[in-house]
């Protein structure tokens, strides 16, 4: 039927803290503080007042930072309009494009709306999730938080639904076989409440389908406020998102997807020829900054190298002008071969999880580079910088992830702890740092063990406080009780994150870094700058560049999270509130004053 379509809502993650204690409130007045409307008067005929969330009340998230699109709403978004070539698939977000907007375009409900939900953006996903519902519009919701705390699902969404037979949700992936199943099921009015999906990326999911309504591209709004630049076509640059394989080996106990079914997380590969026809498919007419640089987005890079050369090789007898940026184990460092052959195909920026740089807190997370590292008989320090200067040696640029807040993190003054220590690390070997807070995200063996003994911050799973506590799962801020050696105090973790990013982060730091590893890039191109292919090898140095420099993007996220504005309080300002410890509040009692409207 002409004009029938369905949503596909990528949630972001809001504000919500604001809202604690929640004992006597529920997921609905919750739609009722991010509409600013009382949702308890919801009906079929209004819900278009409460489908869209205030702008005010959103929170900036590393993906917002750094302009990468969520890759799982794109996957499922393309997977539909292969199959429903009858419909079309359009994308939402709530700040590039609102369910109202479409709706009143349109002219008539969506056929269904399918979300994809991290544990930040839960929260809105499920409130969304209810007004829809209202209306007796389908929703299909799944993501790594369905899959991973499913009875959350029954606890703030099922139970606050007036018609539960028009929901659904899916575990593990969202394959060929399982939308074509929903399809079948949406059609013939029989949604079942759950299915089951385990093919995590499959090939000929992408091509130039005339049914879809994307997104506006996300843009690195740093570059438009550069001098020189914002004049220039690295305006419009882009990180693009691929996925050659997804999956992960690794169970690190910070992670959710550690207690997942092997099923669900088990390393699959796409096919070679299908992944380059891709990236091919995006430089069909011209190459330009909107269409060379690309975030290939499993957790490690480093997770099957036999299967991984078969890419790079491919890419590299391919057509392609391209660079990138992956995540990827520091041990990477010491295979030559495989150094050499990422440069060659466009590998331009590292993301390396380095986490700590106390031994006694590697071993604490599960990490598994602690053997490595013990049996090269180097201190944490002085192992991850010989792997630093290799990698840099091939002009690749590098930013760490650090956590803050292990057991063995320290806090003696404001010049004497932990995130100074990183700080220092950083600046002295030329690398860009994302600092986060240690979080217990759900389903991961720190979240359950912090259930069970009773040091998760924000109460039981199940209750309230817990469900809006699923808003700062993103890193920016702790969600459990801090070591002694930390005074217990989240603020202090808060503090040393944000001092990070803006030491590290800082203008003059980034352009320094920038500089150098513009210089290391381009004597040492990739396969598109080889040889004397001057203007190619300036382009790659130039790529290599904007890695480094948006790293400083962290500061920008940093400093936004931690301001109160709005009416809505930020890190600092809400952290000190609940702060307990007289000495702590003494103490950062003047530092606070400059994130207070």
């Amino acid at each position: 039927m002409p004009g029938d379509y369905f949503i596909v809502y990528n949630p972001i993650t809001y504000q919500l803290m604001d809202l604690m204690s929640a004992n006597s409130i529920n997921p609905i007045d919750v739609i009722s503080y991010l509409t600013g409307q009382d949702a308890h008067q919801m009906t079929a005929e209004n819900f278009l007042k409460f489908i869209d969330f205030q702008t005010e009340k959103q929170r900036a998230t590393m993906v917002d930072a750094l302009a990468i699109e969520m890759y799982a709403g794109i996957y499922i978004q393309n997977q539909l309009a292969r199959l429903a070539k009858d419909h079309t698939i359009v994308m939402v977000d709530g700040k590039r494009k609102y369910f109202s907007q479409v709706i009143k375009e349109k002219k008539n409900l969506p056929q269904a709306v399918f979300i994809s939900a991290m544990s930040s953006t839960f929260p809105a996903a499920a409130a969304t999730a209810i007004v829809l519902n209202y209306a007796k519009i389908p929703v299909i919701i799944g993501g790594i938080h369905v899959s991973t705390m499913s009875e959350d699902v029954d606890t703030f969404i099922k139970k606050y639904l007036p018609h539960p037979e028009l929901f659904s949700i899916v575990k593990g992936a969202g394959d060929s076989i399982v939308i074509t199943s929903i399809l079948q099921d949406l059609k013939n009015n029989s949604l079942k409440s759950e299915y089951s999906g385990e093919k995590l990326i499959e090939n000929g999911v992408w091509g130039d389908f005339q049914n879809l309504e994307p997104l506006e591209p996300l843009k690195i709004n740093l570059l438009n406020r550069l001098p020189i630049i914002k004049y220039t076509s690295l305006k419009d640059f882009r990180i693009n998102p691929v996925a050659p394989f997804t999956g992960c080996v690794f169970s690190c106990k910070f992670c959710s997807i550690s207690t997942l079914p092997k099923k669900h997380k088990a390393i699959q590969f796409r096919d070679p020829h299908d992944f380059v026809e891709e990236l091919l498919s995006y430089q069909k007419e011209i190459v330009n900054f909107k269409n060379r640089y690309y975030f290939f987005t499993p957790d490690n890079l480093f997770s099957n190298k036999k299967e991984l050369i078969s890419f790079l090789k491919k890419i590299i007898e391919s057509k392609l002008h391209i660079n990138y940026a992956v995540q990827i184990s520091v041990e990477v460092a010491d295979d030559e071969e495989l150094l050499k052959l990422i440069r060659a195909s466009g590998g331009t920026h590292f993301f390396i999880g380095f986490e700590s740089l106390d031994m006694r807190n590697l071993k604490h997370i599960n990490k598994h580079i602690v053997r490595d590292i013990e049996k090269s008989g180097m201190s944490v320090e002085k192992y991850y910088a010989s792997k630093i200067k290799k990698i840099h040696a091939h002009g690749i640029s590098i930013h760490g992830s650090f956590i803050l807040g292990l057991p063995y993190d320290y806090y003696r003054s404001t010049t004497d702890n932990t995130g100074v220590d990183i700080t220092k690390f950083c600046i002295k070997n030329r690398i860009g740092a994302q600092p986060s807070t240690i979080v217990d995200l759900p389903g991961s063996v720190f979240f359950n063990e912090s259930q069970k003994n009773n040091l998760f911050l924000y109460g039981k799973k199940g209750s309230m406080d817990y469900f809006l506590s699923l808003s700062i799962a993103d890193l920016a801020e702790t969600n459990k009780i801090p070591s002694d050696s930390l005074y217990n105090s989240p603020l202090v973790i808060a503090s040393m994150v944000y001092e990070i990013s803006k030491k590290v982060g800082s203008p003059i730091r980034a352009t320094i870094n920038s500089t150098i590893i513009f210089l290391r890039s381009f004597i040492y191109p990739t396969k598109s700058g080889a040889g004397f292919r001057f203007r190619q090898r300036f382009i790659d140095a130039i790529c290599s560049a904007v890695s480094q420099t948006a790293v400083a993007l962290y500061k920008e996220q940093g400093e936004s999270l931690v301001r109160s504005k709005y009416g809505v309080r930020g890190i600092m300002e809400r952290l000190y509130n609940m702060e307990k410890n007289l000495e702590i509040k003494k103490l950062f009692k003047h530092y606070i004053s400059q994130f207070v409207e």
